[in-house]
């Protein structure tokens, strides 16, 4: 029996006719893009590997690509 795989698609249309997109296997977590739907069915196909699965962060801290400061906390000192 054949595994099933999972996978998330984002399209974008740019420039009108023109798509391009991100599939994620869902289980991995690992993405991939593509700009072309031939590319899109070599990573579904399974005929193109996937990218680096993404580091994840602890819980509770703050998105790395958020680009602000926490503002300080006030703990009652004076």
């Amino acid at each position: 029996m054949r595994e099933i795989f999972s996978y998330l698609v984002r399209i974008y249309r740019r420039d009108g006719d023109v798509l391009a997109g991100l599939v994620e296997q869902v289980r991995s977590g690992r993405t991939a893009p593509f700009a072309t739907l031939a590319e899109l069915s070599e990573l579904l196909g399974g005929k193109r590997a996937f990218g680096r699965r993404p580091r994840q962060r602890a819980l509770g801290a703050p998105p790395t690509d958020a680009g602000a400061t926490q503002p300080p906390t006030d703990r009652g000192t004076p």
